[in-house]
């Protein structure tokens, strides 16, 4: 593991002085293969946006984004409900207090991912006391204190800023060098061109729209 850490911190650094070479590339290719992709579906005003007429079991887990939760603070536990029956279900969708994290899991969610802006007074300590499920947090690079014991609390992170983004900003880049050391990072990407990207920060997994998952599954 260390030796891996040790390599990413290399590669890391010959990407940012544009001195890849094709080992370097084929590193970067073998540890993309390996990540953990889980397809993404987004939920708005009450359904889902993408087509899911492919049968749901083919995969272990999907990825929820409740932009109804998030954005309205209106979860759509129906859906997760009916959804669950068929596949582990990661629900991201804004809970406000933790009767909206129990509601969540009683709707069949297997993990959720919290967002500090939207529940300030939520500590993970009270989540831990009515459930075993995994708690991520999303990544909130501008408001992410090193003391804040609410993300160090949690089993992984989430990230849905782009690697342009990323990229641009040297802050940005050390913090996620800095959490992915003891915490599993997710991050969400839409071009499987990125895959050594973030091969480089040897995070956990990608989540990939799952219109898009066969061109990543094929890619890696």
């Amino acid at each position: 593991m260390q030796k891996r850490k040790n390599d990413c911190a290399k590669l890391r650094t010959k990407r940012n002085d544009k001195t890849l070479n094709l080992k370097d590339l084929y590193w970067c290719n073998s540890f993309a293969s390996n990540m953990d992709f889980i397809p993404l579906i987004n939920l708005q005003k009450g359904k889902i946006i993408e087509d899911v007429s492919e049968k749901l079991d083919e995969f272990k887990k999907i990825y929820i984004l409740d932009l109804d939760g998030i954005e309205k603070g209106k979860p759509n536990f129906d859906i997760y409900q009916k959804l669950s029956s068929s596949v582990d279900l990661w629900v991201d969708n804004g809970p406000r207090n933790i009767g909206e994290v129990v509601d969540t899991f009683m709707a069949g969610a297997t993990d959720i991912t919290t967002r500090r802006n939207l529940c300030p007074n939520l500590k993970i300590s009270d989540i831990r006391d009515v459930s075993d499920n995994k708690i991520y947090a999303n990544i909130d690079f501008e408001n992410a204190p090193d003391n804040d014991v609410f993300f160090y609390d949690v089993d992984g992170f989430v990230n849905f800023i782009e690697k342009n983004r990323i990229e641009l900003n040297l802050e940005y880049s050390k913090y996620l060098n800095k959490i992915r050391v003891e915490k599993k990072i997710y991050s969400y990407e839409s071009d499987s061109k990125n895959l050594s990207f973030w091969a480089g920060f040897n995070i956990e997994g990608l989540l990939i729209n799952i219109r898009k998952f066969k061109e990543f599954k094929n890619g890696s």
